[in-house]
């Protein structure tokens, strides 16, 4: 059944919080941060060529929690936890990082292909949750149109590459991500009526900044020679400088502000925008082939974005 607001009656404070989901800001913030990640992995590429993924992803983060940092001195942000619990902020660092494990270890078990179709389905998994334990209600057209993206993922996955070897385990890891990634969005959710953007993004650049410095010097034998040593390589250091500004900091800081003016299955749908993205950056940049699957599958995924999001108002509200 679907409900709007007229039949709702008086809307909870929670909802009218989050009743801005039409406005433009919010949609340009959402669909410019996950445009900086769907070419993220170009920077990747390029300085994992020099390091070890562990310690790339230290740099990045130490560089982006520097950088969270000169902008509490320059007065750019602001944290104030005076009566707040601070907790929250840590779970939403530590399922940040259960995703990366999740996700990586999945990928390692399975392949790359079979990751893209089964996380496509975050969306889907996340608009469920959203429903259940958020009371975010979509209409049966924003619940028609929300599987258009999820179909695209799959489309341009499976037309990139043919299916590997495929174990349970594999499965398993990669299921936990697609949940992880669903509860990530609910919990970023709530916690945005009472934590702000920045405060968000600093706790979650906090855990993985400490959490893959450790994992970094284990994979270079404790040796802060062999760390540090990719550092003075420009083909390492001015990738992971762009990865740092611009998929950790900004990505993340504009993508949790719409975290709290869009609905949840609205945000996730936006996600998708990053394989597009990803899809043509390789076109554009590494004269990847663009098939007729691949073009047809982005235009599925921006179709089914637009509408979701030109669904009438009122439909995510709280149940009477």
């Amino acid at each position: 059944m679907e409900y709007s607001a007229c039949a709702a009656g008086k809307m909870p404070a929670a909802v009218k919080k989050f009743s801005h989901g039409g406005s433009l800001l919010p949609v340009l913030a959402a669909i410019a941060g996950n445009t900086f990640w769907g070419f993220s992995f170009l920077f990747t590429r390029a300085a994992l060529g020099v390091a070890h993924p562990n310690v790339l992803l230290s740099v990045r983060f130490i560089l982006a929690f520097l950088g969270m940092n000169a902008m509490l001195l320059l007065g750019k942000g602001r944290i104030s936890l005076k009566g707040k619990k601070i907790w929250p902020l840590f779970a939403l660092g530590s399922m940040d990082l259960l995703y990366f494990f999740f996700e990586s270890y999945g990928v390692l078990y399975t392949n790359s292909t079979f990751a893209g179709v089964v996380l496509a389905a975050v969306p889907v998994v996340a608009m469920a949750l959203a429903a259940l334990l958020l009371k975010e209600y979509p209409t049966r057209r924003q619940v028609f149109f929300s599987f258009l993206p999820v179909i695209g993922v799959i489309v341009i996955t499976i037309s990139g590459s043919a299916m590997g070897v495929i174990s349970p385990a594999g499965v398993l890891l990669l299921l936990g991500a697609c949940l992880v990634s669903a509860f990530f969005r609910i919990l970023n959710r709530k916690f945005a009526l009472e934590y702000t953007p920045f405060e968000r993004t600093y706790f979650c650049i906090l855990c993985s900044s400490i959490v893959f410095t450790l994992a970094a010097f284990r994979s270079v034998g404790w040796s802060f020679t062999e760390y540090i040593r990719p550092v003075f390589d420009p083909q390492f250091i001015l990738p992971v400088i762009t990865l740092s500004i611009f998929c950790s900091i900004l990505s993340n800081l504009m993508v949790n502000y719409a975290a709290g003016r869009l609905s949840v299955f609205k945000l996730a749908a936006f996600g998708t925008i990053s394989t597009v993205w990803s899809m043509f950056a390789g076109v554009l940049f590494l004269n990847e082939p663009i098939t007729p699957a691949s073009f047809a599958g982005s235009l599925l995924i921006l179709i089914g974005i637009s509408l979701v999001t030109r669904a009438p108002r009122g439909a995510v509200i709280q149940k009477a």
